[in-house]
């Protein structure tokens, strides 16, 4: 197996940010079956090593596309763009949209307001669909991305990470 192949390859699913999980989680068991260390039991070291590595590429590949922030990220990369960093910038307003939103969780979550903070987190996961739905607008399927599109979807992705942070922060003011 080559490690330099692109995990839409891998799975022989089209690059772009919508994908059927169904589809994905079926590719991965097969090709999983295919490279598992377990299939390398009566080998050399060497073939024991290789299905080690292989079967780690692959896991690794499945759980980057099985994760919509980081399959956005792992797009962004795909057309040659840096990977997410410190460098990266969001928008004032949507930084100060969330300053509000995680006090208002804060005060919830002080005044033991379950309530509140299952509604914060319900609006949470829509923004969260909110940025994927944008991102699968901007990675169609055979087509490459224009400079303009590749900026707007690093922003969508930051956004989406910042979300993702923010919601599993009040996933466990819930739970306690």
């Amino acid at each position: 197996m080559d490690r330099k192949t692109d995990y839409f390859a891998l799975f022989d699913l089209p690059r772009r940010y919508a994908l059927d999980e169904t589809v994905l989680n079926e590719s991965w068991r097969a090709l999983l079956a295919r490279v598992h260390p377990d299939t390398a039991v009566l080998a050399d070291a060497t073939a024991k090593r290789k299905a080690i590595e292989d079967a780690a590429y692959v896991n690794e590949a499945y759980r980057t596309l099985k994760d919509p922030m980081r399959r956005g990220d792992y797009l962004l990369q795909c057309y040659d763009e840096a990977p997410l960093g410190s460098g990266d910038v969001l928008p004032v307003e949507f930084l100060s949209e969330q300053l509000e939103a995680r006090e208002a969780a804060d005060e919830a979550w002080r005044a033991g307001n379950r309530d509140r903070l299952e509604s914060l987190q319900t609006s949470l996961r829509a923004a969260q669909r909110q940025q994927q739905g944008a991102l699968a607008v901007l990675f169609v399927e055979d087509e490459t991305p224009s400079a303009e599109a590749l900026a707007k979807a690093r922003q969508h992705v930051l956004s989406l990470q910042f979300l993702t942070r923010f919601a599993d922060d009040l996933d466990e003011k819930i739970d306690v």
